[in-house]
């Protein structure tokens, strides 16, 4: 049993601590009345705060004696969910006094942390003296954290070390601290791996936004519903002019046109084009559209053009046409191969002060003149007569159109030779009424006139693409509007060709593709084959039809495409000359 004098020191020391801390925790009126009527238990309670008076008997017991109360026992106001929360662990209990009566239901049941849980086992007067201190000091620091906390941490200083249940819960509860921590981070992974989730959905939706962006040119690009044809389809050559010679006795007229688009750059870029390609083919007849040329050009000494010629094509008679509308625009020009002992031409025109209308008139008198002799008067079985031109007109007799130098016509023993240059209708398609409804008309009405005497082939660049296998984009929406491409041009070409005409190369080569005569520069379009067919040879019907009887045929037409020079390529034309 303590001494009254130390039990009397220890409650005046927890008194002040409690006093000036204010952190006391408070029984509930129901625990404090029955530990104070309790004739079994002796315990002090400090209570500095009272203010209604519940009980006549205002005393309390302290060890075994019973003195005066100089603080009234009351009831504590607090509410009584805070008064247990708040419950100080300061009431201990004598050992010899304390009972371990705690299966009488009856009795209310005592909360964790009051005098009535320190029933257990008991302890040293040396670490009770010491635990209030201890006790109340933990109180007052987890007073700052949260309530949970203050209940957690009471529990375990009040409870007995071999309390099991009590020693449970708090682990319990420690768990329960360390499971939020857990799920935190939990929460903090996933957060981040939301994040990244996140991340990767904003990710994949910037990709589909870009394939969103990026999918509106493919449909456009899809949207151009057209053919776009640049494979060259391989062709079998028809005709072989040695074969002919050899085993038949005929001889293969051949005539080569080619818009070279600017004579003077042509010759610059490529000095020897030309002859080379007479001698590759053999060439019998060569025409030019678009030689840009006026008459005081051929004599200029700076630029020499007629000296380089007869350099390069001394074996050829030359006959040019101008335009005097248009300075440096459109042109044509014919050469032909000298037979017998040669002259005559534009050369020998210009050298008897002869105009250019007049060389027809000339190359008859020249022919007649040599009556045909050569070392032979025939090649083969065919005389050299049927191989030289009875006549050349430079002007188609048409004052509206002849002024821009757009033909060149040699007549010939057995057929028409006219090269032709047809105008173009113009970006803005300004000239397309002109073009379409004047000289194609005109001109076609012209060849049917030669055609009564003979047949006739007209060729050269006629600025039009006729169908689907001549244009590599057949079908694109720009074209009914472009030059060459409208309806109004190839529906004037399909009038012409239904008046007893025929397109050789087409005739000939029903089904070939990709073969095309014109690229655009600018547009670099020569390489990849993005091109349209303008340049023709047309015949009369007459000559593409083989017999007995007939002394011209048409064997061959095809398309150069690997000479260089223009943004035009050359095109060749073979016919077969009988006895």
């Amino acid at each position: 049993m303590f001494s009254f004098s130390t039990t009397i020191r220890k409650v005046l020391l927890i008194r002040s601590l409690i006093v000036s801390t204010r952190t006391a925790a408070f029984p509930s009126s129901t625990d404090f009345i029955y530990i104070h009527n309790s004739p079994h238990r002796s315990a002090v309670f400090i209570v500095p705060y009272c203010t209604t008076t519940t009980t006549s008997k205002n005393q309390l017991r302290i060890g075994a004696q019973t003195i005066n109360n100089q603080y009234p026992a009351t009831v504590n106001t607090m509410p009584s969910t805070r008064s247990a929360s708040k419950m100080s662990a300061a009431a201990t209990a004598d050992n010899d006094d304390v009972s371990n009566d705690d299966t009488d239901e009856s009795k209310p049941k005592a909360l964790k942390g009051s005098a009535a849980a320190a029933t257990k086992k008991p302890k040293d007067a040396a670490t009770e003296k010491h635990e209030p201190k201890t006790k109340k000091k933990t109180a007052t620091t987890k007073k700052k954290a949260s309530p949970k906390k203050k209940v957690a941490k009471g529990a375990e200083s009040s409870s007995s070390e071999n309390d099991n249940s009590d020693d449970e819960k708090p682990k319990a509860k420690a768990k329960k601290k360390a499971t939020p921590k857990k799920r935190k981070s939990n929460s903090t992974t996933s957060s981040s791996s939301d994040s990244e989730d996140d991340n990767n959905s904003t990710t994949s939706k910037k990709k589909k936004t870009t394939k969103k962006k990026a999918s509106p040119k493919k449909k456009k690009a899809k949207a151009a519903d057209h053919q776009r044809w640049t494979e060259r389809t391989p062709l079998t050559r028809l005709w072989n002019p040695e074969t002919a010679m050899t085993s038949n006795g005929s001889y293969t007229f051949t005539v080569i046109s080619w818009n070279v688009a600017g004579l003077r750059a042509f010759i610059k870029k490529q000095p020897d084009a030309l002859a080379n390609l007479a001698e590759r083919y053999q060439a019998d007849v060569i025409c030019l559209q678009e030689h840009k040329l006026q008459d005081v050009h051929l004599d200029d000494p700076k630029l020499k053009i007629r000296e380089h010629f007869e350099e390069k094509l001394g074996g050829f008679e030359s006959h040019w046409s101008y335009s005097t509308t248009k300075k440096g625009y459109s042109g044509t020009a014919m050469f032909i191969r000298k037979r017998g002992g040669g002259g005559g031409g534009d050369d020998d025109a210009s050298k008897k002060g002869k105009k250019q209308a007049k060389i027809g008139a000339f190359f008859t008198s020249k022919n007649k003149e040599d009556g045909g002799a050569t070392t032979g008067d025939s090649i083969g079985d065919i005389p050299v007569s049927n191989l030289q031109p009875m006549n050349v007109m430079t002007e188609l007799g048409l004052p509206k159109h002849d002024g821009e130098g757009r033909t060149v016509t040699a007549e010939f023993p057995l057929f028409y030779l006219t090269n032709v240059y047809v105008p173009n209708s113009g970006q803005k398609l300004d000239r397309l009424g002109y073009r379409t409804e004047e000289w194609d008309t005109d001109f076609l009405n012209k060849m049917q006139e030669f055609e009564k005497g003979k047949p006739v082939i007209w060729l050269g660049d006629l600025n039009v693409a006729h169908n689907e296998k001549d244009t590599w984009n057949e079908g694109a929406k720009h074209l009914v509007k472009s030059a060459g491409t409208t309806p109004q041009e190839r529906a004037s070409f399909d009038r012409q060709l239904g008046a007893g005409f025929v397109d050789a190369f087409r005739h000939l080569h029903q089904d070939a593709m990709g073969h095309y005569s014109y690229w655009s520069q600018r547009a670099g379009n020569r390489e990849p084959n993005k091109g349209l067919r303008l340049d023709y040879f047309i015949c009369s019907k007459d000559l593409m039809e083989d017999g007995d009887g007939r002394r011209v045929v048409v064997r061959d037409s095809y398309i150069v495409p690997d000479e260089l020079g223009s943004d035009h390529c050359p095109i060749v034309l073979e016919i077969e000359m009988k006895k």
